[in-house]
């Protein structure tokens, strides 16, 4: 039942939404031969990860730099093993991070969960379960969707149209344990403190983590507080190890920032 609404859903978004006509971004008309329903001038104002990355959260690193890690990872350590992002998060990601979450335009998540699925490909990484990081039931009632769940819905899709060994989602494994105020404003410090405990594994869903391999899904990376909250309750509710999958992540910071 809950498979035919998600159909029926999906349809009538393709309805209104039609992927091939219109650029998602701003509306100028392309052909079905464009790369995520995206116009040339869209795609090159995207500044996608194609160099040197952190060997730890996945963020881009500079051509100059000598080190494996980013200054965040060199002063941090991280409760998930390895990350992977897609987009450095610059002012346009930004404006279609607030349209995606706060103008009602969910179905850029779908397009979305595209870019996550090609960053993947060919990474040789073996997961068994896809978990996108919940939002809280206040955010949710007001927004009306999760935006990571959709990429992670969408990722799964592909991953099973690819192949035959694709990992399962769980959109049900991690819950909020109780409501946390915005990040935005927080240091990284103050993240981690607000954050701290806001996660836990379902007790329903503790026998299907045990000792299973987990790939975490979010929209955007920044201190790192968010990912760890959420790797830290998966690792205590049994899980084996956490990977985390990003559409976007922040800039590197510097010493002294």
């Amino acid at each position: 039942m809950r498979q035919r609404l998600r159909t029926l859903l999906a349809e009538v978004d393709e309805a209104v939404f039609p992927s091939g006509i219109y650029c998602v971004c701003c509306g100028a008309l392309i052909d079905r031969s464009r790369a995520y329903s995206l116009c040339d001038t869209c795609i090159d104002r995207f500044h996608w990860i194609t160099g040197r990355t952190c060997g730890k959260c996945g963020k881009a690193m500079p051509d100059t730099s000598t080190g494996q890690f980013c200054y965040d990872c060199m002063q941090e350590e991280h409760f998930f093993k390895k990350g992977f992002s897609c987009l450095t998060y610059g002012l346009y990601e930004r404006q279609l991070m607030m349209d995606l979450k706060y103008a009602g335009r969910g179905y850029l998540a779908r397009i979305f969960g595209d870019i996550l699925f090609d960053r993947m490909e060919g990474k040789q990484l073996s997961v068994d379960l896809i978990v996108p990081v919940p939002v809280s039931s206040g955010r949710l009632r007001k927004r009306g969707y999760n935006q990571s769940l959709i990429m992670a819905r969408q990722l799964a899709a592909r991953w099973r149209k690819e192949g035959e060994c694709a990992p399962e989602l769980r959109p049900g494994m991690l819950r909020r344990t109780r409501e946390t105020k915005m990040l935005r404003s927080l240091n990284p410090t103050e993240r981690r403190m607000a954050l701290k405990g806001a996660f836990a594994v379902g007790e329903s869903e503790r026998s299907r983590l045990a000792n299973r391999s987990v790939l975490l899904v979010d929209d955007i990376y920044t201190t790192g507080a968010t990912a760890d909250a959420c790797s830290q309750a998966l690792l205590e509710g049994g899980a084996k190890e956490v990977y985390l999958l990003t559409l976007a992540s922040g800039g590197n910071r510097k010493p002294g920032e």
